[in-house]
């Protein structure tokens, strides 16, 4: 439907400057009438820019269950917001928050709640998602509302629908919301029109976005940011696909960092391909690892960061291609998507197994996304790699001890908390556990892969 209008828009490139949150406000204690809210799983969903990089999540929880056997209205609505204000406040997502923008959807009754106080507001956008309020004086209402939470320091972002035609509110918002996933695409065509015209420099953010063609649609008009299921799509594989010789090297020296092969033949390995040891070389003397003086061997480096952090990036850079003809419009998402599955399951394994075996957790979270990096079949990307028999088995067969927590991280991304909910007891955990751990994966995620970028920037 969309490759219609591929061809009749260029993009224009937005850009937003992210600012560190202050020290987060004291969180009230909650309520024993919102003690059900905290039974929920907290689910970010990452929102992209027009270079395909994720710099902003949206933070939901799945509607309440009691929600579940009612209209969704004002009551059920507010009992959606009350559940994710509490978890909001209490996640403590300060180092989230200092690289990227969180968006909250909510009502104008969020003014009523007690932990708005509580709340960040550096970076903390506010989804005016809906209006609860009566007809009668329902604009004026919503001005005053969304003029409140402006006094308060919160960026606003508000569904093109509520803006109607009131230039009051359009000059309240920072950012404009489209149901993508809800228009055709003559419509959606129509209201883009209609909203470059009136607020040229607002961004524009495409909601709902679940599949790849709509996506490019998308980014050839004036959206700035793009949320929905096109992130996780999969495409059609290519059975003559070939995997670049650097790709090739990176998987050599993965299948000698399992065997535990002595430095002088992992240095062999790398010098393969003479760049996989300047990006290696530039990790280890990257400000991240403060060292007092640059190290330039390349047999230092490797026996510097031992087998264990050697392993984490040879893997992160078989999603880094080098080359621009090589490089999927998704690779970064992919790349953050397969660390953060492999991160969470190695912290929600926690002391439950040994660091061998969640070790390997994290290998199977990441090469989990293998194929699609690859553009190939599972099993036939695998082949590459020499892997244990659990590994294999929970990526091939979803079976083994590895399989219940391949299978919660990718129940996280859905956002399905029965299922959520389900496997994690599978896994001995709680949903607490399960919130914990996201959070400390998404905040892990931020450093690693913003030194991937910075290492991997040149090829020599």
């Amino acid at each position: 439907m969309f490759k219609s209008l591929l061809s009749l828009f260029r993009p224009r490139q937005v850009e937003r400057t992210v600012a560190a949150p202050p020290p987060p406000p004291t969180v009230p204690p909650t309520p024993p009438a919102v003690a059900v809210a905290q039974d929920s799983y907290l689910r970010h969903r990452p929102m992209l820019d027009r270079e395909q990089r994720v710099v902003a999540h949206e933070l939901t929880v799945e509607r309440p269950r009691p929600a579940h056997a009612v209209p969704w209205q004002g009551p059920s609505r507010r009992l959606f917001a009350d559940a994710l204000l509490w978890h909001f406040a209490r996640a403590r997502l300060e180092a989230l928050l200092a690289q990227r923008l969180v968006f909250l959807p909510v009502g104008i009754s969020v003014l009523e709640h007690p932990a708005l106080s509580a709340l960040p507001t550096r970076n903390v956008v506010l989804h005016i998602a809906w209006h609860d309020e009566g007809p009668a004086d329902e604009g004026e209402t919503l001005f005053a509302g969304m003029s409140r939470l402006r006094e308060m320091g919160f960026s606003l972002a508000c569904a093109q629908e509520l803006l109607a035609s009131d230039e009051r509110l359009a000059a309240l918002v920072d950012y404009i919301l489209v149901d993508a996933g809800r228009l055709a695409p003559p419509d959606l065509l129509a209201v883009q029109r209609r909203l470059a015209g009136r607020l040229e420099h607002k961004p524009l953010v495409a909601m709902n976005v679940d599949f790849l063609e709509m996506y490019e649609a998308c980014r050839l008009l004036r959206f700035a940011f793009f949320h929905g299921e096109f992130v996780g799509c999969r495409e059609q594989v290519d059975s003559n696909v070939v995997v670049p010789p650097y790709k090739v090297a990176a998987m050599e020296l993965l299948n000698a960092i399992r065997r535990q092969a002595s430095p002088d033949e992992l240095a062999e390995k790398a010098w393969a391909d003479p760049t996989l040891v300047l990006r290696l070389l530039r990790v280890v003397n990257s400000p991240a690892f403060r060292l007092r003086s640059p190290i330039t061997d390349l047999k230092q480096a490797i026996a510097y960061l031992g087998h264990d952090e050697l392993y984490r990036w040879a893997t992160l850079l078989l999603f880094s291609s080098q080359r621009p003809e090589d490089r999927h419009p998704m690779e970064h998402a992919w790349r953050e998507s397969a660390l953060v599955r492999g991160r969470f399951m190695e912290l929600l394994a926690g002391s439950q197994m040994p660091e061998s075996e969640r070790r390997d957790l994290f290998i199977v979270g990441v090469l989990s996304m293998i194929d699609r990096i690859f553009a190939m079949t599972m099993p036939r990307a695998l082949e590459n790699f020499s892997l244990p028999a659990e590994v294999t088995d929970a990526l091939l067969q979803r079976s083994g001890r590895h399989a219940p927590y391949l299978e919660l991280a990718i129940a996280c991304e859905g956002g399905d908390q029965e299922a959520i909910e389900t496997l994690a007891a599978a896994c001995g955990h709680d949903l607490a556990a399960v919130n914990r751990c996201q959070i400390e994966a998404l905040e892990w995620i931020l450093g690693f892969a913003g030194l991937a970028d910075e290492a991997g920037s040149k090829n020599g």
